[in-house]
């Protein structure tokens, strides 16, 4: 079974349409859908409710310690699946991509699937110098920590038993750096996907965010450390 997390805050304009749309794509899937919502004020959750009856869809209402990657965690708590997914909410991620994620998986016996950027066939579309450099220089920092090559990015598919028994730390976006860091698997494989901006609603790409995001990057970094010392003790 395939749970899917969807992480929002005042995703209103997005989500009917986004939680459609997967349940048209992974037709003949065993699945569900868990939004994990900040508790938008802009009645996000309250869509969400109302689908629940017609999809497979729960809602997971957090009213505090907000932040997507700890939506993201809280999400995987309560995933009944085999198989964890995550996807944003405005459509930057293609949700046709499901489909090629899970057949990767099972095909080529992966533990981690990563919808990228920065494969052939993988890209951007129409941002700005100044955000392609930002993204270029959050990627470089995080390479000695992985090989993966976008492990910045928000689209990705994991077996849960790559984060059991694992002590993951959510910090602000990147929750897949987290597992990539510190969870249990052999293989990664990447699939092309462009990035594309939402269709409607905010950014939520904030100067804390990067600072979070700086913060997460120290802790890696000691916990890769930590990890290689043990490692030539024993």
């Amino acid at each position: 079974m395939l749970s899917i997390i969807i992480p929002t805050y005042n995703e209103a304009s997005n989500i009917e349409e986004l939680i459609k749309t997967l349940n048209s794509t992974l037709s003949g899937e065993k699945f569900e859908i868990i939004v994990s919502d900040d508790n938008s004020p802009d009645g996000t959750s309250e869509i969400v409710k109302k689908l629940e009856s017609e999809y497979p869809v729960k809602l997971l209402l957090r009213a505090k310690d907000r932040g997507l990657a700890k939506s993201v965690v809280d999400g995987f708590k309560i995933a009944k699946g085999d198989f964890l997914g995550v996807i944003d909410a405005d459509f930057s991620h293609p949700p046709s991509l499901f489909k090629k994620m899970i057949q990767t998986l099972r095909e080529k016996d992966a533990d981690i699937v990563v919808a990228s950027r920065l494969i052939e066939g993988g890209g951007t579309e129409d941002w700005p110098k100044s955000r392609k450099l930002t993204s270029y220089l959050a990627g470089l920092l995080a390479r000695p920590i992985t090989p993966t090559k976008d492990p910045m990015s928000g689209y990705f598919l994991i077996k849960k038993e790559v984060i059991e028994q694992r002590a993951l730390i959510p910090r602000g976006y990147k929750i897949l750096l987290e597992i990539l860091a510190k969870g249990k698997y052999k293989k990664v494989e990447e699939v092309p996907f462009i990035f594309r901006d939402r269709t409607a609603g905010k950014s939520k790409l904030t100067l804390k965010v990067n600072g979070e995001y700086l913060r997460q990057l120290i802790h890696l970094y000691g916990y890769r450390v930590k990890k290689i010392l043990r490692s030539k003790e024993k």
